[in-house]
């Protein structure tokens, strides 16, 4: 063999390496989160909430994301109590939690993205029911940028579809969310 093979196989075996050790590292936190969920009306009624609290974390071949209720803001803050004791309940229960199986990811190349859908388990409400997600995510050294969404319908975790002044929301609601998970 000559040289340059030799060159060629070690360059193959350093990204395998590379990219072994990136799948496997462990995700410990996340970096400028980012979460909302949009609900709509009659007559181009919408409502948008908004929170930065949100973790991620691994155990047990799962990564959860998991998102604090407390500090969800619509901007109007009568809104924004009814939401949070009327509906969601918070003090009864306080997070939503998205686990998704570490081996389902698309883990990218560093430098590289992908994108993919993927099934997972949302709690939200005391209720846990499978939902899939949309994600990309672009490899940065030992971080990975994402982004990800999905619809639920808020029947499907017993949440009472909210009503004010005779406008009634639809009860399917759009998620999404941004982070940059940190491994180690």
């Amino acid at each position: 063999m000559n040289h340059r093979h030799y060159l060629s196989i070690g360059a193959i075996s350093a990204t395998l390496l590379t990219l072994s050790a990136v799948g496997r590292a462990a995700f410990t936190s996340a970096e400028s989160p980012h979460v909302t969920f949009a609900a709509t009306g009659p007559a181009g009624f919408k409502i948008e909430g908004t929170t930065p609290d949100l973790t991620v974390s691994e155990a047990n071949g799962n990564i959860s994301i998991t998102v604090a209720l407390a500090n969800l803001s619509t901007g109007i803050s009568l809104r924004d109590h009814h939401m949070r004791d009327k509906y969601l309940e918070i003090p009864r229960f306080p997070t939503a939690v998205l686990t998704v199986s570490r081996a389902a990811l698309q883990v990218p190349a560093p430098g590289t993205q992908a994108e993919a859908d993927v099934p997972a388990t949302l709690t939200l409400h005391g209720q846990s029911r499978p939902v899939t997600v949309h994600y990309s995510t672009k490899s940065e050294g030992n971080s990975f940028s994402t982004v990800g969404k999905f619809r639920i319908n808020m029947n499907d975790f017993g949440i009472s579809v909210p009503t004010y002044l005779g406008v009634t929301v639809k009860p399917d609601i759009d998620v999404n969310a941004s982070f940059r998970a940190l491994g180690t």
